[in-house]
């Protein structure tokens, strides 16, 4: 599911918050966290290794993470999968920083501008200025670790996450709302049972007079769950065909559990972003065998550009969504911070404290998982300036590359085999020395199709157009630095 940027939505402002190190492996600044205000919660009295035994007496469960790292949440989110008692209902609660992520089975190269993620993104001055008052305010607990590039004024970076389930792609910032539920994959599992459990939240008569009095517009706002099993809003007077998407679905499904996690779009400072970040400048260009995303229009249930404000609207949509799940599976129990509502920390991810949580995020933040989960795929530049680029890889290793005339004379042929090394998609140093490079046979011309050798053909003296090479370095720019 890709996003479109609805034509009427309000400018985009973000605030930078602050930093806290996190001790699971040594990363650059953008990578670290930092935590985020819970609600009505406390750190758990039993340990989470207990975690099996503990969801087999204490069902239902709520947990709240306080990291931004979406490494960090969607690791705990995995774990909490595979460790929870078959017969337990859990509810998670998380927001990352500024990220994309893409599903399982998609191909990073479609689904979004990695070069703009890279990049970073930038926050208007008015925003920057704000965040520094409210720092002063509140305190800095940075530790000294930068927030951000600052070979840039005020840019933001962006991480790209491939997560564990399918689905499309989605964007995350500060103003969207993860949860994920886990129940028994049983015969009476619903997709759109839980999305329709958000909607009952967002519509609740509680819910609608707190943000009612901040943001009167939320007073004739409806919301629905599509055929998509997306969440899409609309206002009364708004085009009764017109409505936007606000949240979006995965699902993973395993032996005896079942996982819903969604995003939810409250308050996103970056909202008139999301439609660039994940426009693909190879998006003609690549044909892959991989899920696509559908492109959507999105939309904000609410807007502010104050930090204490988002923070309050987060947590009273995050209530009336408890207050629904434990309405669906509480049976009359009570809410209890500490036993069965419990609070985690970046640190509960740390190697000394969970080795297998430290280990899905190291594994999240690899370029073998990013990358070489691709499926196959071609890539075909078309003729630019004379000249067209082709090639096939497979899980993010390059197989086999051509370079061709217009008249679709063969200039250059290379497979896997003549690159002396594996070449991964997301480490190409230069894109100018991979097509014009290489061993084999003399000049192609010379040479009919019929008796031309599988080996390489690199003629010498090619002067490949720098347009071509600009527009392959566009779609495929060198991840790691």
């Amino acid at each position: 599911m890709r996003a479109a940027l609805s034509p009427n939505l309000t400018p985009s402002r973000w605030i930078r918050l602050r930093l806290s190190h996190s001790p699971t492996a040594p990363l650059p600044a953008y990578h670290a966290s930092r935590s985020l205000t819970s609600v009505r919660s406390s750190h758990a009295s039993w340990k989470l290794q207990d975690l099996s035994r503990v969801s087999q007496d204490t069902t239902p469960l709520v947990f709240h993470s306080t990291s931004d790292n979406p490494y960090h949440n969607l690791a705990l989110e995995h774990y909490l999968l595979t460790h929870l008692h078959s017969d337990s209902r859990v509810l998670l609660f998380y927001t990352n920083r500024p990220c994309v992520v893409i599903g399982r089975n998609q191909n990073p190269w479609l689904e979004t501008d990695l070069r703009r993620l890279r990049e970073g993104l930038l926050a208007p001055q008015e925003e920057a200025e704000r965040e520094e008052a409210a720092s002063e305010t509140m305190g800095s607990q940075h530790h000294g670790l930068p927030t951000t590039d600052t070979t840039r004024p005020h840019s933001t970076a962006i991480s790209l996450v491939r997560r564990r389930s399918g689905g499309g792609t989605v964007f995350h910032d500060s103003g969207n709302l993860n949860y994920s539920v886990i129940v028994p994959n049983s015969k009476s599992f619903k997709r759109s049972t839980h999305a329709e459990m958000v909607v009952r939240a967002l519509s609740s008569a509680k819910l609608k007079l707190q943000l009612t009095t901040v943001f009167p517009h939320y007073e004739g706002l409806e919301v629905k769950v599509n055929d998509r099993n997306d969440i899409v809003m609309r206002h009364q007077n708004d085009d009764p065909s017109q409505w936007l998407k606000v949240s979006g679905s995965a699902y993973k499904l395993t032996r005896g559990r079942a996982l819903h996690h969604g995003t939810l779009l409250y308050s996103s400072p970056y909202i008139d972003k999301i439609s660039e970040l994940l426009r693909s400048p190879g998006r003609d260009f690549i044909h892959a065998k991989g899920v696509e995303s559908v492109r959507s229009k999105v939309a904000n249930l609410v807007w502010t550009p104050d930090i204490r404000q988002r923070h309050e609207v987060r947590t009273q949509i995050t209530e009336a969504i408890i207050d629904e799940f434990w309405n669906m599976y509480g049976a009359g129990q009570t809410r209890q911070p500490g036993m069965n509502e419990i609070t985690i920390g970046h640190l509960d991810c740390a190697a000394d404290r969970n080795p297998e949580v430290a280990a899905g995020v190291a594994e999240l933040m690899s370029d073998a998982w990013r990358f070489e989960q691709t499926p196959r795929f071609d890539f075909s530049s078309g003729v630019l300036d004379g000249m067209s680029v082709g090639f096939q890889a497979s899980h993010g290793v390059l197989e086999h590359l051509t370079l061709k005339r217009s008249d679709g004379a063969l200039l250059v042929q290379k497979q896997n085999d003549d690159f002396g090394q594996a070449v991964k998609l997301s480490d190409v140093k230069s894109w100018r020395d991979l097509v014009q490079s290489g061993q084999g046979p003399g000049d192609s011309r010379d040479q009919s199709p019929a008796v031309r050798p599988a080996a390489s053909i690199a003629p010498r003296n090619i002067n490949v157009p720098d347009s071509l090479i600009r527009m392959v370095e566009a779609i495929f720019p060198r991840w790691r630095t």
